[in-house]
């Protein structure tokens, strides 16, 4: 049997630690107006405390961020495309944590 083509990224507990604008960049290999572009867009959430203040995001975001950069590039999907494929992901995700929630109540 062939190998998953795509590989669901697991949600990291890790929100204490925060990056800037420019430290995303650097991690996600991404320039800043892109990632902006992807907020602007809803795909990805940031973390700020109020407006007019500089976007935060965690490392959540960097992990969807790598997998909105794999869609873009390596499939070379659109962005119209990128955002149907990340909501139906996040569907399944919320999905599949409620199939767990059902199933661990009835244990």
């Amino acid at each position: 049997m062939p190998s998953a083509r795509y590989e669901i990224v697991a949600t990291h507990t890790k929100t204490e630690t925060v990056f800037d604008l420019t430290q995303t960049s650097e991690l996600s290999g991404m320039h800043p107006e892109m990632i902006l572009e992807f907020v602007r867009a809803d795909l990805i959430h940031v973390l700020s405390s109020g407006p007019g203040d500089a976007p935060l995001f965690d490392y959540l975001a960097l992990a969807r961020l790598r997998q909105i950069e794999h869609f873009r590039q390596r499939e070379n999907l659109n962005l119209r495309t990128v955002r149907y494929i990340v909501h139906l992901l996040d569907r399944l995700e919320s999905a599949d944590q409620e199939l767990r929630d059902l199933r661990e109540q009835l244990r």
